[in-house]
């Protein structure tokens, strides 16, 4: 209980647990019951939540610096490229409201049907609850809003009108990008036309991406929604089209998102012709084709695809073996946790620190033993070889060490390529140096996520639709009439039984339960602060309804704040900081204020202000350089904030 009471909602689960006590039948009992106490040991040992791999090792983290007022955020919707307003569709979602969470989700996410199966769910290794227990399944969440919401979303839903003096648009490539861009010009009212040079769309998630994972009906439900938009799809083209072509055939914004298709090659010495690329295996597994890959198969890499690959390989008639070859330790690998233990589960073997370097026709592969060297920008060991080799005999190989865009067909496009050999992208607008020619998805950043290619996707779209002075506010930010008072209760109550996903209404239910609406309530920095230096109160004329201050008689700079606060900051010294003494004042560089009985001091932005009080108690005017919260404040305000009588309760 030491250590647990000065993490988030310490003292809340101090109170509950207190009261379990209270009301506990041991209060009878005059001695110990040995064979009870054994029982709780050995579940100790051996229960699910006990176990480390249980709390996930991410760390939550808001994205930008402390603010000094409105830093109520949820991670969650930082994390999440486009944003999407998680915990409104939780809650909706946990109080049967499915339908109204459906079109919450569609407001920013074209794909619900994909991403409720395959999202990398950036969201769940950014949740608050984290920092409590496990992560939020947002991602099932939302499967569940789909399922149990469509029937009624449908009922409401209009197919939007077009409009005759909107220009029209091209894109090319159906999968996630290009299918997300139809639907959010579509829905805007743009004509769009989708060019497809395979039969069908749904790009690397139904070419690729073996069923297993999704399925194609899913794939299909969110392919014939784009469709109901009045987007049409051409499939079949002609891997030269270009540009030039598509504005002869008076289309006035191109979008480019052809994916990334190409495979890097290993570093290998090959003798022996049975060496597949990721994505050919991939593309012939979800064909059904007929493959021969003997009995021991090998996959390069430890990504994702890598995961598809050796999965998908255990399914191969004959294959017995697949074993993950990787040349980092096995916390380094990319691919998500759960993507890592299905491949496990399915019998996927794992060797680390290994690479191969030969392949050769009697089915020997030469591996150089690897160690650990210096972390590299995203923190991994670098792998570094060293002189030792081991020889393992597999029939196939499955190279799966990445892919990224052809841009060579890109230049063939027509689109401007720099020095380098690779387009010039505006971050903001997804534009090229060509003007209304936007590349979106893989084609532009390389092999990311889908939900990352939506959000590519939503940017070209705003800079189409502001060119066409058209006002689009679909994705208008929802705000709930949510009561601070029973988020605050929650913090501290624990879940360690989980409710099962197949009982959907309780699923969902216990999961709106469990998330604290962070950017409704936070302040973690005041659950945390040992000697309550840090208090959040109701001040009118912000965004947030609570503002955090801190105390600064009250502040011993633990640093506790900092550590679980999700900015990138530290709220002991960044937070408007309530002055008791004037060398206390003096002291310190946090922003804040002192009042005295004559006047007022402020420190902002490192500058000094002196603020007189006038014969009725009102602050003189502050001025424009001088925070806004002190216009018009009263002394008996500020002596409330410095008093801190009533700041304690919190929301209680």
């Amino acid at each position: 209980m030491a250590t647990d009471l000065l993490k988030p909602g310490g003292y809340l689960r101090l109170a509950a647990c207190a009261q379990k006590l209270e009301n506990s039948a041991g209060w009878a009992m005059s001695s110990v019951d040995v064979a009870r106490l054994e029982t709780l040991a050995q579940a100790a040992l051996t229960v699910k939540y006990h176990q480390k791999a249980w709390k996930r090792e991410e760390t939550i983290d808001a994205g930008g610096v402390l603010p000094p007022s409105d830093c109520y955020v949820a991670p969650c919707v930082s994390a999440c490229a486009i944003h999407q307003d998680i915990p409104e569709y939780l809650c909706l979602a946990g109080a049967g409201r499915y339908t109204e969470a459906l079109e919450l989700i569609y407001q920013r996410n074209a794909l619900p049907a994909i991403t409720g199966h395959i999202c990398d769910h950036q969201c769940q290794s950014n949740c608050t609850r984290l920092d409590y227990d496990s992560a939020l399944n947002i991602r099932e969440v939302k499967r569940i809003a789909l399922e149990k919401g469509w029937a009624g979303y449908q009922q409401r839903w209009c197919k939007p009108a077009g409009s005759g003096n909107r220009h029209p648009v091209a894109v090319i490539g159906a999968g996630p990008a290009g299918l997300a861009t139809g639907y959010f010009l579509a829905r805007a009212g743009h004509p769009v036309t989708i060019f497809e040079r395979e039969k069908s769309a749904g790009g690397v998630v139904r070419h690729v991406v073996p069923q297993f994972r999704i399925p194609a009906e899913k794939i299909q439900h969110d392919i014939d929604f784009v469709a109901q938009h009045g987007v049409q799809f051409e499939y079949g083209c002609d891997s030269g089209l270009t540009i030039d072509a598509l504005h002869q055939r008076c289309f006035s914004y191109v979008c480019v998102g052809t994916g990334a298709y190409c495979s890097r090659d290993v570093a290998l010495a090959v003798n022996n012709r049975a060496v597949w690329s990721s994505f050919q295996f991939l593309r012939r597994f979800n064909r059904a084709e007929p493959l021969t890959l003997g009995r021991s198969v090998g996959v390069v890499g430890a990504g994702n695809t890598a995961m598809d690959c050796a999965r998908a390989a255990l399914r191969v008639p004959g294959v017995e073996q697949v074993t993950i070859l990787y040349r980092r330790g096995e916390g380094d690998m990319p691919a998500w946790r759960e993507e890592v233990e299905e491949a496990r589960h399915a019998g996927v073997e794992f060797r680390y620190w290994v690479n191969p370097e030969r392949f050769d026709s009697d089915g020997a592969v030469t591996l150089r033993v690897m160690q650990p060297g210096e972390p590299d920008a995203q923190g991994r060991a670098r792998s570094l070889a060293t002189e030792r080799t081991e020889v393992l005999h597999l029939d196939a190989l499955v190279s799966a060490v990445g892919e990224e865009p052809d841009y060579a067909a890109l230049a063939q496009m027509e689109i401007p390529l720099s020095a380098k050999g690779i387009p010039v992208v505006d971050s903001k607008t997804q534009e090229t140096q060509r003007n209304n020619v936007f590349l979106i998805g893989d084609a532009q950043s390389g092999p990311a996520s889908i939900v990352a290619a939506i959000g590519a996707a939503r940017r070209a779209t705003d800079a189409i639709l502001l060119r066409e002075n058209i006002r689009d506010d679909h994705a208008a930010k929802r705000w709930l009439n949510t009561d601070p008072a029973d988020i605050y209760r929650r913090k501290g109550t624990i879940d360690v039984q989980l409710v099962a996903t197949d009982e959907q209404d309780a699923f969902a239910q216990k999961e709106a339960q469990r998330c604290l609406s962070c950017n409704y309530v936070c302040a973690k920095c005041v659950d945390v602060c040992p000697n309550r230096a840090n208090i959040s109160i109701a001040v009118p004329g912000f965004r947030d309804r609570f503002q955090t201050l801190h105390i600064d008689a009250y502040c011993n700079e633990c640093g506790n704040c900092a550590q679980f606060c999700p900015w990138d900051g530290k709220p002991y010294r960044d937070k408007v900081t309530i002055f008791n003494l004037r060398q206390d004042f003096a002291a310190s560089s946090n922003p804040g204020f002192l009042l005295d009985e004559d006047d007022i001091l402020v420190r902002h932005e490192q500058q000094i202000y002196h603020l007189a009080i006038d014969p009725y108690g009102h602050i003189a005017s502050a001025g424009r350089h001088v925070p806004h919260y002190f216009n018009g404040l009263s002394t008996s305000s500020l002596f409330t904030w410095r008093g801190g009588g009533v700041i304690h309760a919190d929301f209680a």
